[in-house]
């Protein structure tokens, strides 16, 4: 039995494995194109994967886009001409798995609820000890002392967050080898993915973008800090926030505009920006409509200097009951 095992394991490991995900692909790329059920993969033709794949892709690509947003022009529009600008052909090198960019997003969804853990008591402590009223008398009460809390806190969890991301990434860049880096994003997830990035422009795309959730929802929470009078009450309600995006998400889905526009809405789990990024999830103003994952950006952009200056101007307006 071995020596009969032995070799049918040496031909797939060397002619199979090394293309074991665009095999994985080949039936999406040929779904049907009424249901977008996937083809099997022993019907496909060779000679039209060798000569048309990426045709093939374009179709594929128009008949989702038509099942999924037939009301939605706009929506179709862009992701077509999204799609005209990724490099082809695909690269492809063995490596890293789906389930190694799930863990990042899942490391940086437990590095936020424990920063938002710390920082919410910031200025709710304060009010509730008292000695808030002793800080606000002296010359550099209010305005000043705000300021640098609010400074003090970004800085040392934005360091945080960067170490902690460096050490994860490398564990897993060693671990796999850094070629693997190269891989097209289409390779790993969807065929039709609309992103023009590898593997490696992913990992750096997945850093900055939960930093960037990461320092909204910061903000957020010390501004919810300046607001509430003790600590206990500013924690409970910074953790409903943040959860918040991932609770509507699951609940209602992706057409609601709370699970995208809060500072946390890049972080969680079905609706981390990981997710947004390979799927084809619109939100619509008329008949504009906006790829969910600059939707999270631009909110989360907008959001840290918004809440930051808020938290400012609420405590500065606090006063002693």
């Amino acid at each position: 039995m071995s020596s009969v095992t032995l070799p049918h394991m040496s031909i797939y490991t060397e002619n199979v494995m090394a293309i074991r995900p665009l095999l994985d692909r080949l039936p999406e790329a040929f779904a049907d194109p009424q249901t977008g059920i996937g083809a099997d993969l022993m019907e496909i033709n060779p000679d039209m994967v060798e000569q048309n794949l990426y045709g093939q892709c374009v179709s594929h690509l128009n008949d989702i886009m038509n099942l999924e947003q037939k009301e939605h022009p706009s929506a179709r529009k862009f992701a077509t001409e999204k799609y005209s600008e990724v490099d082809k052909p695909y690269q492809l090198y063995s490596g890293l798995s789906r389930d190694a960019f799930d863990y990042i997003e899942l490391y940086i969804f437990i590095l936020t609820i424990l920063c938002i853990a710390m920082v919410a008591p910031t200025f709710a402590n304060e009010y509730q000890t008292g000695s808030d009223s002793i800080m606000r008398c002296t010359k550099n009460g209010r305005v000043k002392f705000s300021v640098v809390r609010i400074l003090a806190a970004g800085t040392i969890f934005t360091i945080v967050f960067i170490v902690g991301m460096v050490i994860h990434l490398s564990i897993i860049n060693l671990a796999f080898g850094t070629e693997c880096l190269k891989t097209s994003f289409q390779m790993l997830f969807s065929i039709i993915n609309l992103p023009n990035i590898n593997l490696g422009q992913l990992q750096v795309i997945l850093v900055l973008s939960g930093l960037l959730s990461l320092l909204a929802s910061i903000s957020c929470t010390l501004f919810l800090s300046a607001k509430c009078k003790d600590s206990l009450s500013a924690l409970l309600i910074s953790l409903a926030v943040i959860l918040l995006p991932t609770i509507v998400y699951t609940a209602l889905g992706s057409s609601v505009w709370v699970s995208t526009i809060l500072p946390s809405a890049g972080i969680g789990l079905q609706n981390s920006f990981l997710y947004q990024l390979y799927g084809f999830n619109f939100l619509y103003i008329g008949d504009m409509s906006f790829w969910t994952p600059y939707i999270i950006l631009i909110s989360a952009a907008l959001e840290i200097p918004v809440f930051g200056f808020l938290a400012i101007r609420s405590y500065c307006k606090h006063r002693v009951a």
